[in-house]
């Protein structure tokens, strides 16, 4: 159990750190190019949005290279992305959710540790005197 923890964290640790790379680096020069309303934005604005960046690395890197190659991903002004399309795209994340979210949740109960064992001192009773 105790490999599987470490490896989890790892790998959670990596992600992070590969997020906090990618935030410095989208915050210098894809923020701008990806989001034309970003471009006077303070370091409030870049402060405030940094979390969500570092979280949502892949998509936004991805994201960040279909526009550099000319594509769009979603959309843009001249052909947006249709209602019908983003209504499936919200259902198939809210059902995403809504089966890994409670499969992670009972994946911690399920192998969480075994309650402390009750201590000796615990069994006695008034006027006795504590086990050695």
């Amino acid at each position: 159990m105790k490999p599987l923890v470490e490896f989890a964290l790892t790998l959670a640790a990596i992600y992070l750190a590969l997020g906090g790379l990618f935030a410095a680096a989208f915050q210098g020069w894809g923020l701008r190019r990806l989001d034309t309303g970003a471009v006077g934005a303070g370091i409030g604005f870049r402060l405030l949005i940094t979390p969500g960046v570092i979280a949502l690395w892949p998509f936004l890197a991805l994201r960040w290279h279909r526009l550099a190659q000319g594509r769009s991903f979603l959309g843009n002004q001249e052909t947006p992305v249709s209602s019908r399309r983003l209504r499936a795209l919200h259902r198939f994340a809210w059902q995403a959710l809504a089966v890994s979210v409670p499969l992670v949740v009972a994946a911690a109960l399920w192998w969480r540790p075994a309650l402390i064992p009750r201590s000796p001192l615990a069994s006695v009773s008034l006027g006795e005197k504590p086990p050695r």
